[in-house]
């Protein structure tokens, strides 16, 4: 599903964000671009960086990749992109219920209703998703928009480690969409 919106999105145009732990190994893994930005630490805060960038450069289709976990950890950055994201921001939440990264330890996802919270707190569109579905839907909706997608617990076998370095990621993004360096 990661490789369908690597191969659906262009670096021109998309930004692709991916939060702490596994989402953002599989998208490196995938294939390394200027365009993406691979969070370490600050587990839940990609959702803000992520509006943050949608409302700086409102020229680029903006995509958070989120996990349950961290969505759990900070659930009111929902409520401040449902009111301040514009028409380019662009919310993928992966829900396989567990901290993967640490153990698989059950989080209280079966318990949250994330499309209905997100509806709550102003998300224009959400897709509710169990199985496959084309990723490009989501860059078809109003925005902010979610697709919330349950998947199933695991990681791809040797799945590798960024090999550049955090702060190398965060200036060659900013070089990309021409900010400050």
């Amino acid at each position: 599903m990661l490789s369908e919106l690597v191969a659906r999105t262009n670096t021109k145009d998309t930004i692709l964000l991916a939060s702490t732990g596994f989402a953002g190994r599989e998208l490196f893994a995938l294939e390394d671009r200027p365009n993406h930005l691979y969070m370490v630490g600050s587990m839940g805060c990609i959702t803000s960086l992520g509006l943050g960038l949608s409302l700086a450069r409102p020229n680029k289709k903006v995509v958070v990749i989120d996990g349950d976990s961290a969505a759990l950890m900070r659930m009111g950055n929902m409520a401040t992109v449902g009111a301040y994201a514009g028409d380019n921001y662009y919310h993928l939440l992966l829900d396989n219920s567990v901290h993967e990264s640490t153990g698989g330890q059950q989080t209280v996802s079966p318990a949250i209703d994330f499309p209905a919270v997100a509806e709550a707190c102003g998300y224009r569109s959400v897709i509710r998703a169990h199985g496959d579905i084309p990723i490009v839907s989501l860059l078809q909706q109003a925005s902010p928009a979610m697709l919330y997608l349950q998947t199933r617990k695991g990681v791809p076998d040797g799945l590798p480690r960024p090999t550049i370095k955090p702060a190398e990621v965060a200036r060659r993004l900013m070089t990309h969409i021409q900010s400050k360096v």
